[in-house]
C-alpha cells in the first residue's frame, strides 16, 4: 500500500480498519489525498455498504447528498474513535456502494486485512 500517513500511523490505521470490518462485516478503505501521497488535510476512511444494508441502517438518508441525524452521528462518532485510536484526523463516512462507485473513482486502499500463514 502506498499511503501517505507513514509508519507507525499506518499500523494503527489498519488496526482501526480491522475493528470497522469486524463490526460491519465489510472492509473499509483509505481514500482521498492520504491514499495518494504525503500531503493531506485529513485521512478519509470510507465504508461502502451494499445498498440494502445501508438503507436498513439509515432509512432516513433519502439521498446521498443529504445527511440525516443518525448517519451524521454514526460517522462523527466513528471519526472521533478513529482519531483517538490512530492519532490521525480521521474523516470516516459510510456510503452506499452504488453511489460510491458512481461518484468516486479514485484510489482505494483496503484497511484491516490480515494475512494468515499456514505452517
Amino acid at each position: 500500500m502506498s499511503a501517505g500517513v507513514g509508519m507507525p500511523a499506518l499500523l494503527h490505521l489498519n488496526s482501526f480498519g480491522r475493528e470497522i470490518g469486524e463490526a460491519f462485516g465489510h472492509t473499509p478503505y483509505l481514500v482521498g489525498s492520504a491514499a495518494r501521497g504525503k500531503q493531506w488535510r485529513d485521512v478519509d476512511v470510507r465504508l461502502m455498504l451494499p445498498d440494502d444494508e445501508f438503507d436498513a441502517l439509515f432509512p432516513g438518508h433519502a439521498k446521498p447528498d443529504e445527511t440525516d441525524g443518525r448517519w451524521a452521528l454514526v460517522c462523527a462518532a466513528i471519526s472521533e474513535l478513529g482519531r483517538v485510536r490512530t492519532g490521525l484526523p480521521i474523516d470516516f463516512q459510510i456510503q452506499r456502494v452504488t453511489q460510491a462507485n458512481e461518484r468516486y473513482d479514485g484510489v482505494r486502499h483496503a484497511l484491516g486485512l490480515s494475512l494468515q500463514w499456514e505452517a
